[in-house]
């Protein structure tokens, strides 16, 4: 299902204080002055982390902060710019996302954004490795994202518009104890199609694709905080996206002189919508969290819809969960933290299909070439999952603080029971240097379309995988920091498509791939002074993968052993600042195309003939994104403009390979073409106002 949907898409913490501040002394005269000043527990998470902030001005991100989180070390876009993070050699798949402590449909849009207005992220923080027991069901990285609360003040409207969305904002107070916020957004990419149209080559001839509907996505995010009383605080929060393109494929279109099936009408569709309600008490010893949620979840993919096919050809998966979840942070003494996890997730999955049996897997170059026999069904599964997580704090000395935790999970659809560990070390041996080590071991449930009976094998093991940290930070003058990491990670239990020649094919897949990743972080960062602020990231890495059934180790698709990054931001004035960010990294590894094959099933139809898979690689990725932003006004109402330059030089950055299959005639006609991974250059303006 992703892989016809990506073609589709491409071709069109700690706890808060309370304060009371008064002018009035003891003795002082009756007629004096009297000031009070009050703070609500909630204001301190009101406002975005200087961090985050940082990620927000970013040239490139659009004022995205989790967009610009290719920046950061140790994170590369596995499959192109607008692909989803690939971190410390893992999978996207591996990845799992939390907003506001509870589980998200999806964060990045298909089309290179995140699903969030920048003026609603507090905090975003991406855990690489070795991260504790209250997370659950990933094996990659951890990215969790704080939506900072609303602000006590009149309402409030920001109105956003750039080249590529358009959003409104508004925030404001409520009652007393209580404040809002709303923000919607919506793509403006359809304004650059028209419907109908047939989109052209490089050298200006059709290639077959009309778009019937323009690639657009939309979300909203809200939040309604209630402060209860000095001790407890209630926040209901709902956020939900949808992403869509649908476009017909002709006789002319690359997709359909590949495999005819493709051929007509095609859609794909996503969305999720969420709503949770959280409860925060407040106590000087303990922090408590409670938090109950919904999650509905969808995707749909639809081609081949012809003339003389009602029907054409389907996926859909829907998913619907209910999330219960509390922690317990009891501070016992000075030297003793113990954190208590807890979560259950009620998650019933429903899949249907009328397509192709297609067993492919990230091993395979090209699942077209997958291709099996027609199938059709609907399934529906409960894929309920719950844990406990246990983590003990301990400051055994000025020097030297331990953080073990342990993990208890269990699987109810494939029956599995979990106990794993995590455990952190801190050495502070000065008070601006600190080493740390970690390791973990987790587990995530193999992804549906895997497991589903039918379709994949129900008796999968889950994915497994052990996480070795080890670092150094360093605080200099001025604000200027340095850290080294370097890690090392393990990855068993992977799936394995079955050859139908198999004595076992009937299978479908088993657990006989394995995976380890190792790698280095190298990271120099200087905090906002003397008017600018930047970081330098150097990232050399390495990651396979190993076929245990054939004793094949071959380099990972989203492999990249060398990874630069530099950042600069400046304050021009009290009215303009502005910087960039440079990217180098290594070519993305690719299977050469060594000839041509007829198709199979249809006459006079080719396919590729493939080498050794992910063999080789493009040539090195290098791209300049510029930005300026400055402060004006509009009709006397503050306002901000924002200028960006993306691919600055024009870089043509190639990440994908195929045959061109307009000039193959026969097997002798060996002819490639390649596609690019960015625009050649893509300007872009925007402007901000608030009233």
């Amino acid at each position: 299902m992703l892989n016809l949907a990506q073609r589709l898409t491409f071709q069109l913490s700690p706890i808060m204080l309370s304060l009371t501040l008064s002018a009035q002394a003891q003795d002082a005269p009756k007629d004096m002055e009297h000031i009070e000043v009050h703070y609500k527990r909630s204001s301190i998470t009101s406002t975005i982390t200087e961090d985050t902030e940082k990620l927000v001005e970013m040239p490139g991100a659009m004022g995205d902060p989790l967009r610009a989180v290719y920046a950061l070390p140790g994170v590369v876009a596995a499959g192109g710019s607008m692909s989803e993070p690939a971190v410390r050699g893992s999978s996207p798949s591996d990845n799992i996302f939390e907003v506001d402590f509870m589980p998200a449909g999806y964060i990045f849009h298909d089309f290179g954004s995140s699903i969030f207005n920048r003026h609603i992220i507090q905090d975003f923080q991406l855990y690489s490795a070795g991260y504790g027991a209250a997370y659950s069901n990933a094996t990659g990285a951890v990215f969790d994202v704080t939506l900072r609360n609303p602000k006590y003040q009149p309402l409030t409207t920001t109105l956003d518009f750039t080249m590529f969305n358009a959003g409104i904002f508004l925030e404001g107070q409520a009652t007393q104890n209580s404040a809002f916020y709303v923000s919607a957004r919506k793509s403006t990419l359809p304004l650059f199609f028209s419907k109908g149209e047939e989109l052209e080559d490089d050298d200006g001839k059709p290639n077959g694709v009309v778009i019937n509907d323009a690639p657009d996505d939309h979300d909203y995010q809200g939040k309604w905080l209630w402060d209860i009383n000095n001790n407890n605080t209630l926040t209901f929060n709902f956020t939900g996206a949808e992403d869509s393109a649908a476009a017909g494929f002709n006789e002319r279109a690359d997709l359909a002189k590949k495999t005819p099936e493709y051929q007509g009408d095609a859609r794909f569709i996503r969305d999720f919508n969420s709503q949770s309600l959280l409860w925060d008490h407040y106590h000087k010893d303990f922090h408590l969290k409670v938090g109950v949620g919904a999650l509905a979840h969808s995707g749909r993919l639809e081609y081949g819809k012809q003339a003389t096919l009602s029907q054409g050809y389907f996926e859909q998966e829907k998913e619907q969960q209910y999330s219960y979840k509390a922690q317990l942070n009891y501070r016992i003494n000075a030297k003793h933290r113990l954190i208590t996890d807890f979560a259950y997730f009620d998650n019933e999955t429903t899949y249907s299909y009328d397509t192709f049996q297609y067993l492919c897997t990230e091993l395979d170059p090209d699942c077209d070439l997958k291709k099996g026999i027609p199938i059709q069904g609907k399934q529906q599964v409960d894929i309920d999952s719950a844990f406990v997580g246990f983590t003990h704090l301990w400051q055994l000395s000025d020097q030297l603080q331990s953080e073990f935790g342990i993990q208890l999970q269990h699987n109810d659809y494939t029956d599995e029971h979990f106990t794993s560990p995590r455990l952190a070390l801190n050495y502070y041996f000065t008070d601006a240097s600190t080493i740390t080590a970690k390791y973990g071991r987790y587990n995530r449930m193999q992804d549906i379309e895997y497991i589903i009976p039918s379709v994949g094998n129900p008796n999968l093991r889950s994915q497994v995988s052990d996480h070795f940290t080890l670092g150094f930070e360093q605080q200099l003058q001025n604000e200027w920091s340095w850290s080294v990491e370097g890690y090392y990670k393990t990855m068993d239990n992977l799936p394995l498509a079955i050859e139908s020649s198999a004595s076992d094919a009937h299978q479908l897949y088993s657990n006989q791939v394995e995976g380890k990743a190792y790698g280095i972080d190298l990271l120099l960062s200087k905090n906002k002074t003397d008017n600018w602020y930047g970081w330098v990231a150097l990232s050399y890495a390495k990651s396979e993968r190993t076929d245990t059934r054939h004793h094949i180790t071959r380099d990972y698709f989203a492999d990249t052993p060398l990874v630069f990054n530099a950042v600069f931001h400046y304050e021009i004035n009290e009215r303009w600042e502005g910087g960039f960010n440079f990217t180098a990294r290594s070519g993305q590894a690719y299977t050469p195309i060594v000839g041509v094959q007829q198709n199979p099933n249809y006459e006079n139809h080719f396919l590729p003939i493939y080498g050794e898979p992910f063999s080789e690689r493009h040539d090195l990725y290098h791209r300049l994104d510029i930005r300026f932003e400055r402060k004006t006004q509009l009709f006397g109402l503050d306002g901000k403009l924002i200028l960006e330059l993306m691919n600055a030089y024009g870089q043509k950055n190639v990440s994908y390979i195929d045959l061109d299959y307009k000039k193959v005639n026969s097997i002798d006609d060996l002819h490639i073409k390649e596609e690019e991974d960015d625009f050649e250059m893509r300007p872009s303006i925007g402007f901000s106002v608030t009233f």
